[in-house]
């Protein structure tokens, strides 16, 4: 610290907008953060009489010691302190640099309409400044606030204007940053065209700069995109390009990421053999790597594969592990999807057993019969795990608890189900895609079903998505959509539309659940 005391008094200054000063390491060898504090507001009080300027450089970098230490409220509160003092001293690129500290302790609390607030603020300093690269800075932190609300339109506008500001001043390395951005933006507005050109141009700048690292980054961002629209051998070549990339950089992070996405690849084409030892590889990278959303996803697809295979027993597995961690880390739609799963195979290792089929066979009709306790054990067992589905937000659930009570021969049970799937179906079907299971804005221009006019498709390819059997990719989770869009049509037309009982459709939702 006394070194960097020496530099600031011979008038040297350094920037905090990305806290880098001390890192959790530093911090920690010194003892606490506490030590720390202590020591800098010593120092602070010492030199403030020959420096009147020291004390905001001081609380900077505490400020910095916090924030790396994850205690972005205390950051704040100094940071606030640090903008008091530089706005004293009339050092307005000081202010703008901390008011750009203090909204990067909102972003991280998420606190984003406060976060953008102060970048906000940086910004208009940044401009009166005439400082475009801190400008640059500001609009690509607004960027980021409004992508994490939604509006990923505004979002991409301000990654835009980066861009161009970056492209007038040189700064190649952060046109193809701002290049990635706006192809992310593109992506999640299912522009996947215009985000592959965009990913493109930020692969070729980074060729041109050397970048291997951003070379990896875009090429999985564009086997992404290929993925979405369904053109798989492409993606799958990409993939490969990124993990190669991965691993010439010793970038063990991005090489398991790299598993992942190829396994979904090979998945979605129903190589289920190929998808699980990728799938395989990836949960053991991060297990190593300390990674745990990263075992928990690997978990789930692994889960997937082995319950598009028949092998229940061991989707149960996985889901169950994949259920536990993301329990303890809190992530909700992680639990979701895997109370979705253990429900599921549940149903299907009772559906297979009570039929007499060894398990993995495909859904037939045949006799139903529940008289063993086992197969009774079974439905209270998956009927939980569907409901835990529902609750947390997973409304195929209700499709599942009807096929499961209709075979245990809870006709009328089964029919509340499939009317309250039908009736959320519709209620909810005008933003969502069928195909990619995503909510999109209201204002996404989106693809209607011609046979039902109630399922909505992101693109053509998603409507192929929704029709894919399990043999060859399509989910298990949501059942094709032609398995329902017959009664799904009817149910809008004399349920919703003319107001009829759904008694005068019980006919065809008992011949829908006989599927």
């Amino acid at each position: 610290m006394w070194h960097q005391v020496e530099a600031w008094k011979a008038g040297h200054k350094r920037e905090c907008n990305r806290p880098s000063v001390l890192t959790r390491e530093q911090t920690q060898s010194r003892g606490t953060v506490a030590v720390l504090e202590n020591e800098a507001l010593a120092l602070a009080r010492e030199v403030r009489g020959v420096d009147p300027g020291f004390a905001g450089n001081i609380y900077s970098l505490l400020g910095c010691a916090f924030y790396e230490n994850g205690d972005y409220g205390r950051a704040r509160e100094i940071y606030e302190y640090d903008r008091a003092i530089l706005e004293a001293q009339g050092d307005r690129a000081g202010v703008a640099r901390a008011c750009g500290n203090i909204g990067n302790c909102y972003y991280r609390t998420k606190d984003y309409e406060q976060a953008r607030v102060l970048y906000e603020q940086r910004r208009a300093v940044a401009e009166a400044l005439g400082d475009r690269a801190g400008v640059a800075r500001a609009c690509g932190d607004l960027a980021n606030c409004y992508f994490n609300t939604g509006d990923c339109g505004r979002a991409r506008e301000l990654h835009e204007e980066v861009g161009k500001i970056c492209e007038a001043l040189g700064d190649r390395n952060g046109l193809a940053v701002a290049c990635c951005h706006i192809g992310i933006c593109y992506y999640y507005a299912d522009d996947y065209g215009r985000a592959r050109e965009q990913h493109e141009k930020c692969r070729t700048i980074c060729e041109a700069q050397g970048d291997r690292a951003g070379m990896a980054r875009a090429c999985c961002n564009m086997g992404n995109c290929y993925q979405c629209t369904g053109e798989y051998a492409r993606a799958i070549e990409l993939h490969e390009q990124d993990m190669a990339m991965c691993e010439a950089l010793g970038d063990r992070s991005g090489v398991a990421s790299a598993c992942g996405n190829l396994g979904l690849c090979y998945e979605n084409t129903g190589d289920y053999g190929r998808a699980r030892e990728l799938f395989e590889q990836h949960s053991a990278m991060a297990k190593t790597l300390g990674d745990r959303l990263g075992m928990a996803r690997a978990c789930g697809n692994l889960g997937d594969c082995c319950l598009k295979t028949g092998e229940y027993a061991r989707a149960i597995s996985y889901f169950t592990e994949q259920y536990d961690m993301a329990k303890d880390m809190q992530g909700k739609p992680d639990q979701a999807d895997a109370a979705l799963g253990m429900g599921v195979a549940l149903r299907l290792e009772v559906r297979a057993n009570v039929r007499g089929r060894a398990a993995g066979t495909s859904e037939l009709p045949g006799p139903r019969t529940f008289s063993s306790a086992c197969s009774e054990n079974g439905v209270r067992e998956a009927e939980k795990w569907l409901q835990t589905a529902l609750d947390l937000g997973r409304h195929a659930a209700r499709l599942h608890l009807a096929r499961l009570t209709f075979d245990a021969g809870l006709e009328d049970t089964a029919l509340a189900h499939l009317q309250g799937y039908l009736s959320c179906y519709v209620q909810n079907g005008r933003n969502r895609c069928a195909g990619c299971e995503q909510i999109r804005a209201k204002d996404t221009q989106m693809l209607t079903c011609g046979g039902c006019r109630v399922a909505r498709f992101c693109s053509a390819d998603h409507q192929k998505m929704a029709s894919k059997s399990v043999a060859v990719g399509g989910s298990l989770f949501e059942g094709r959509h032609r398995d329902v869009c017959d009664v799904l049509g009817k149910w809008r037309v004399q349920v919703v539309k003319h107001g009829m009982s759904p008694d005068v459709l019980r006919s065809d939702l008992l011949a829908c659940l006989r599927q």
